[in-house]
């Protein structure tokens, strides 16, 4: 399953708890029902990328504490620089760092990895040689739609005038 799901279910409910917040409370702060707080929480949903950053600013949290890849709550207060050539303490996806994704772009990129989950084919469990081919398109289809969101981000921004 996806394993940054998991991790941010349970930080955003150590967060919560942590600043003695019920989900209803929580719900109004970031401005979604309680049943939102409660599958996040329950690893059902993911915030959007714009209310990760939220949650992050709210609770005084390093997006990548938030989403698991840090232990470290916030890099800043603990008087560590922010080196982003570390090793990260999980085995991190090659795509990850070639492309330099974005915590929302690892986010989605995580999303569109785990639907090879558990697959099925006619009742029974596709082969692992199968899961890894639709592993790779799925990762080709991720960078194509990457990389032309990210021009077409580029030709909105137009050239910049000196």
């Amino acid at each position: 399953m996806n394993e940054i799901k998991y991790k941010i279910k349970d930080r955003i409910t150590d967060l919560r708890k942590e600043k003695k917040l019920t989900q209803e409370k929580m719900a109004k702060i970031f401005n979604v029902g309680i049943s939102t707080i409660s599958m996040w929480e329950q690893g059902q949903r993911i915030p959007r990328p714009k209310l990760l950053q939220e949650i992050c600013d709210y609770f005084n949290v390093d997006m990548d504490y938030l989403m698991g890849r840090s232990d470290i709550k916030n890099r800043y207060q603990a008087g560590l620089k922010y080196d982003w050539e570390e090793e990260p303490s999980n085995p991190v996806d090659p795509i990850i760092e070639e492309y330099k994704l974005s915590p929302e772009e690892i986010v989605e990129f995580e999303k569109v990895i785990s639907i090879n989950g558990a697959l099925m084919f006619n009742g029974k469990e596709v082969s692992q040689e199968d899961k890894e081919e639709l592993e790779q398109t799925l990762k080709r289809i991720f960078i194509r739609s990457l990389l032309l969101k990210r021009a077409k981000e580029r030709d909105e921004n137009g050239p910049k005038n000196s």
